[in-house]
């Protein structure tokens, strides 16, 4: 008996303790996320796990209980008791507290649903529409729809950029809103059909009185509550002064999608060059394509609605003004190149705010400058005599779109080239390579030093020519890198001044190009490999050596 006491006793102080570290983890996420530490919902599986285990302890401990009085009533029946006076042990005071704790001998508290999920009858309150807000919260803009429901304020916000969609970012908005407007509960309706996916129209929703537990519910709910269609703008339409003007029996309006780019800048700089003008042919093209992908963007979004979400409990206040300019002539590419150079060369916000554009458009396709190269602080001697000729520079857009803080890097420029590069603090080094050599004297030395380097017979250094979009030749691997590389040796003993943006049938691949190069471009050799003319053409010959030769450079 004594035995069955000490093991009653040891499974209710594992349960006691396995309570107690269930109680911390949850008393410590709340006060994490009230403080708006948003990574405190990783504590949620540690909870659940301790939940588990202090369950399961008070399983044990209840049959170890269940035996023990057993044996007891077995052993003193009960008309051999005596009536004792009920002395209580060290635990008694502790199994009191929790049996009030877990609603032992209560009623089982009753569980709270979330406003969003209760089951209401509609219109039982019409639901008054209270006007739009503009607030700001983690540095995003949100228009903020109030409702005065049955239930208490509902604030319906819309993220006006992509970035306010995550979890946290609603939670915060929705304690932002608490100081304003005082709202019972706060939704949010999905940013885009084409990111999220899905079939259901999901609606993210977080209550007052649980300010840190978010839940999901649909656009139904949002119907019982509200009396009509909760409105809907695609992101590509969410237009501040439109959505402020919105009102639930008001017309629908009819305007262009948001643009995703500066157009404002593009325009300034268009109007500002003369007709007929290089610059001016570029970038009208450009601001008719970026126009017409912001169009195509809403009206994808718009018919996707129709098509396969028409059943939800939204509607779409607006709809798309599809009207647009015919298409300019596209300038050839030669005069492209042309404008972006004179575009380049200027050092105001509105030419820099074009070429941001272009980049994030095609990757900056038509610029006379290549890949942007980063050599690294342990070069060897072909960067060294390469930085010995630059000269100091003013700022450009060009140097602009090199560096995050033109203000404190140094700049220069390339005398041969002309192709501006910045140092840093770190003493790091940025640059462009071109997409050609303006150079007609043949390759007599390829160098591996940070990048790929040509020598020409008149003795000058040359950043070799690389493609834009992303594309760089370089080597220690098989891949695209050393491919370019392969295609680049080539191109460069045939003509030094080929254009790397071309492609034909002729070029090398993996498929089709000799062994011996090959194993130089999947070669990790070392910074200062120099590689001469000989050597290349012989690795390019039908018929190359099984071994490939090369010398290390001495310090010049």
């Amino acid at each position: 008996m004594k035995v069955l006491k000490v093991r009653e006793a040891v499974a209710l102080h594992r349960w006691i303790v396995a309570e107690e570290a269930r109680q911390l983890l949850v008393e410590a996420q709340r006060s994490e996320v009230t403080a708006g530490r948003f990574d405190a919902y990783t504590l949620t599986e540690e909870i659940e796990r301790a939940t588990d285990n202090s369950a399961d302890a008070y399983r044990r401990y209840l049959i170890v209980r269940k035996i023990r009085k057993r044996t007891s009533r077995l052993r003193h029946p009960a008309w051999t008791r005596k009536r004792r006076r009920a002395t209580p042990s060290r635990f008694s005071l502790r199994l009191r507290q929790l049996k009030l704790m877990v609603g032992h001998k209560s009623v089982a508290p009753i569980p709270y649903v979330p406003i969003l999920l209760r089951e209401c009858q509609p219109f039982q309150h019409s639901a008054r529409y209270e006007g739009g807000h503009l607030i700001t919260s983690w540095e995003t803009e949100y228009f903020v729809g109030a409702w005065d429901t049955a239930w208490g304020r509902l604030c319906v916000i819309y993220p006006l950029d992509w970035s306010g969609g995550p979890i946290g970012h609603i939670v915060s908005t929705a304690r932002d809103l608490a100081d304003k407007l005082n709202p019972k509960v706060t939704a949010v309706l999905r940013n885009s059909l084409a990111r999220t996916g899905g079939d259901k129209f999901i609606v993210t929703a977080v209550d007052a009185d649980y300010p840190e537990d978010t839940y999901k519910t649909d656009t139904a709910h949002l119907y019982e509550l509200l009396g009509h269609d909760a409105p809907w703008w695609p992101m590509e339409l969410r237009r501040p002064e439109h959505m402020m003007r919105w009102r639930p029996d008001g017309p629908s309006a009819a305007y262009q999608a948001v643009p995703t780019f500066d157009l404002e800048a593009l325009t300034r700089v268009t109007e500002a060059e003369p007709e007929g003008s290089l610059v001016r042919a570029v970038l009208t093209s450009l601001i008719w394509r970026l126009q017409k992908y912001d169009n195509d963007g809403a009206a994808w979004e718009l018919d996707e609605y129709r098509e396969e979400y028409s059943t939800e409990r939204i509607t779409v206040p607006v709809t798309l003004d599809r009207r647009q300019p015919e298409q300019p002539k596209e300038p050839e590419a030669s005069a492209a190149r042309e404008a972006w150079t004179r575009i380049l060369a200027r050092s105001d916000d509105d030419a820099l705010a074009c070429c941001q554009a272009a980049r994030q458009w095609n990757s900056g396709e038509d610029f006379p400058l290549g890949y942007t190269i980063n050599l690294a602080s342990n070069h060897g001697f072909a960067v060294t005599e390469w930085l010995e000729r630059l000269v100091p520079a003013e700022p450009t857009v060009a140097t602009s779109l090199l560096t995050e803080d033109p203000a404190t890097d140094c700049i220069f420029t390339d005398p041969v080239a002309g192709i501006p590069v910045t140092r840093g603090r770190q003493r790091d080094i940025r640059t462009y390579a071109p997409r050609r050599l303006e150079t007609t004297s043949p390759l007599t030395e390829l160098i591996l030093d940070s990048t790929v380097w040509i020598r020409t017979k008149d003795g000058l250094l040359h950043i070799a020519p690389q493609p834009g979009a992303g594309q760089v030749a370089t080597w220690g691997y098989t891949g695209g890198g050393p491919g370019q590389l392969m295609v680049l040796i080539q191109r460069m003993l045939r003509d030094p001044m080929s254009d790397m943006e071309s492609r034909d049938e002729s070029d090398y691949s993996w498929n089709n190009s000799p062994p011996a190069l090959q194993e130089l471009v999947s070669t990790s050799w070392p910074n200062g490999t120099v590689f001469t003319r000989a050597q290349l053409e012989q690795m390019c010959a039908p018929q190359p050596p099984d071994v490939v030769q090369y010398h290390r450079p001495h310090p010049r």
